[in-house]
C-alpha cells in the first residue's frame, strides 16, 4: 500500500496505524512537505512500526 503525505514527514500517522489492514504490508509513504520528496517504507504490526531500506533503482 502506498499514499502520500503532503504536508507532514514521510511516516505513518495515528490513522495510518489505526487503518493498516494487514501485518505483512509494506506501507510506502512519500512525504511532498519539501521541495524534493521523500519516500520511505515501513512494516506496522500490533501498532509497532518498523522502517524498511527502500532501494531507488533507475535505468542509465
Amino acid at each position: 500500500m502506498w499514499h502520500s503525505h503532503t504536508h507532514t514527514e514521510a511516516y505513518p500517522s495515528l490513522t495510518d496505524v489505526r487503518q493498516a489492514a494487514d501485518p505483512g504490508w509494506f506501507y510506502a509513504i512519500v512525504s511532498l512537505r519539501d521541495e524534493v520528496p521523500v519516500l520511505r517504507a515501513f512494516r506496522i504490526r500490533s501498532g509497532e512500526i518498523s522502517e524498511v531500506p527502500v532501494v531507488v533503482e533507475t535505468d542509465g
